[in-house]
């Protein structure tokens, strides 16, 4: 991009006026100008000739200017980038973070003044507050590609968070916020079944989440479709999310804070694409079984009256990433489509079980069985610890809960030593140097 030059010019007046003008693309191997004279002083004649190349050089698009307000530059970007490109749970997390932890913080900072040492501070002060460092990445995350597509906008020439770092080796002012999850002993989970039998709403999905270790969403959108008979497996082709409608405040008032305004489930992908088949055992097997026969049973009881749910578009089956492209979101509705669902976790008349039920039941064994550490996703580092104290496979674990990479699974492993897992290993080392 060139210079605006400003020239001088004389009216027949002899009023004096300032012209802008600046070098634009050649035609047939001439240089060509775009001028405008008019303005009553240089400066006017200045900033008008730079806004007026800025149009041009960006075939007739303001841009935004850097002294806009960082909290104004993440809207923009969300709106912008991120709404589409990222699923719309992550649009929320984007939007949650940065309500919550970045703008009070650094929102009222002019963009191209923010500094790395500004953002490193920031990272710190989260660090101080016992923010758990998976927290602090996440929202760094959000910093980082804030910055990456301001710059690839121009709106600046570097980003100043590309070095920034998550203390590691220093200890927090406050303890970490974060609830490890926990390993659930055998006899904890006898008498959590024991308060969920089998009839209960929570009973199924318990169960399903105890012995394949399925993440929370996961375990709710399982249909029959996905259950292979023949092979003993359960195909994870997709997860259910709930999506949150903005409400009138009379809406509120009237449904008295019920889903019936407030928006509605869907599926969406696994996540990370974490597309899988996984094996079941005889026990899981067997209720299954056992489900798919009540059910059958109670959709000829119940008639018209039973609940049947409907998708917008064809659901993903095969435990496989799907080569064409499949819709973001398919909600999940009882107005009729050519798509039903035929749900593994449903109530005896039909009506899904969701995942909102998890809190219900993590409530009951907080306070009944006093085992306040309990959430329903500590079910899934229990069933990867009792693979790993019976010896399976470490990818063969990873490979079951689709975990991204083998170090998430590793880490779970090193967090729940447990005393099978220690006299295993124990015996192991006997057997190498016993003589």
């Amino acid at each position: 991009m060139g210079d605006v030059l400003i020239k001088t010019r004389t009216r027949n007046n002899g009023k004096v006026v300032y012209e802008y003008r600046f070098e634009i693309a050649s035609v047939d191997g001439k240089r060509k100008w775009k001028t405008k004279s008019g303005f009553p002083t240089k400066t006017a004649a200045k900033e008008a000739g730079k806004l007026a190349q800025q149009i041009y050089e960006n075939t007739g698009v303001v841009k935004t200017d850097a002294d806009m307000s960082y909290a104004d530059f993440l809207a923009y970007w969300i709106d912008k980038r991120c709404k589409l490109t990222c699923k719309k749970a992550t649009v929320d997390s984007y939007n949650k973070k940065i309500r919550l932890y970045i703008n009070p913080k650094l929102g009222e900072y002019r963009l191209k003044s923010i500094t790395t040492d500004t953002l490193q501070e920031f990272i710190n002060e989260l660090f101080d507050d016992g923010f758990s460092p998976n927290s602090i990445a996440g929202i760094k995350g959000v910093i980082t590609n804030s910055f990456k597509f301001a710059v690839s906008k121009h709106y600046i020439t570097t980003s100043p968070a590309n070095d920034l770092i998550i203390p590691v080796n220093l200890q927090p002012k406050n303890k970490t916020r974060q609830k490890p999850h926990v390993y659930v002993p055998e006899e904890k989970m006898e008498k959590i079944f024991e308060r969920f039998p089998e009839g209960h709403p929570s009973y199924l999905p318990l169960l399903i989440a105890y012995h394949t270790g399925t993440r929370l969403g996961e375990t709710h959108a399982i249909v029959w479709d996905d259950i292979d008979v023949d092979n003993k497996t359960i195909s994870i082709n997709r997860q259910v999310q709930w999506y949150s409608v903005e409400r009138m405040a009379e809406d509120k008032k009237k449904y008295n804070g019920t889903s019936k305004s407030g928006g509605y489930w869907y599926f969406n992908s696994p996540k990370f694409d974490s597309y899988r088949i996984i094996d079941i055992d005889d026990t899981l097997f067997n209720a299954l079984k056992k489900e798919k026969e009540r059910q059958e049973n109670a959709q000829k009881f119940y008639a018209e009256n039973y609940t049947y749910y409907y998708a917008q578009s064809k659901i993903i089956t095969g435990g496989i990433k799907p080569e064409e492209l499949v819709p973001a979101q398919n909600k999940i509705s009882t107005e009729k489509t050519d798509f039903r669902i035929n749900f593994v976790c449903r109530r005896e008349n039909g009506t899904f079980i969701s995942p909102g039920t998890a809190r219900h039941l993590s409530r009951i064994v907080h306070s009944e069985l006093n085992f306040p550490e309990f959430d329903i996703h500590s079910l899934r580092h229990t069933h990867a610890t009792m693979l790993v104290e019976n010896g399976a496979d470490m990818v063969y674990v990873q490979k079951r809960l689709g975990h991204k990479d083998l170090r998430t699974t590793m880490a779970i492993y090193a967090n729940h030593i447990t005393p099978k897992i220690k006299e295993r290993n124990i015996n192991m080392l006997n057997n190498i140097f016993d003589n």
